[in-house]
């Protein structure tokens, strides 16, 4: 496998996964999916922290358990943001489905017996 001059092959390899790499063959909409995955996940790592502490200091006044405020704020953020997550992968989904459809509406007769 061949990488680019100057370029980790670590870097390479996660760029691939996470589809942000530059491969002709990704749709438009796996390169969204890609970005919105990235965007979420750099929503959570910076709003996280900060809404962590929010709830840990408004739990310290209102003297309510700070460690166990703070995790679940931590958790119910990250349940907001996987849920966000899944209606976009299933608006996505349908999405694809309907280009592929529309794709296989014009070639699929070339390829097979079936006429419309």
């Amino acid at each position: 496998m061949k990488t680019r001059p100057g370029r980790p092959r670590g870097l390479t390899r996660l760029a691939r996964a996470l589809g942000l790499d530059r491969n002709p063959l990704r749709r438009a909409t796996d390169r969204a999916e890609a970005w919105i995955r990235v965007g979420l996940l750099a929503v959570f790592l910076i709003a996280g922290p900060m809404a962590a502490l929010g709830a840990g200091h408004w739990a310290h006044h209102a003297g309510i358990a700070v460690a166990l405020a703070a995790v679940m704020t931590l958790a119910a953020m990250a349940m907001a943001l996987l849920a966000a997550l899944r209606l976009t992968l299933a608006f996505l989904s349908r999405r694809r489905l309907a280009a592929w459809e529309t794709a296989w509406s014009r070639v699929g007769p070339q390829w097979s017996k079936r006429r419309p």
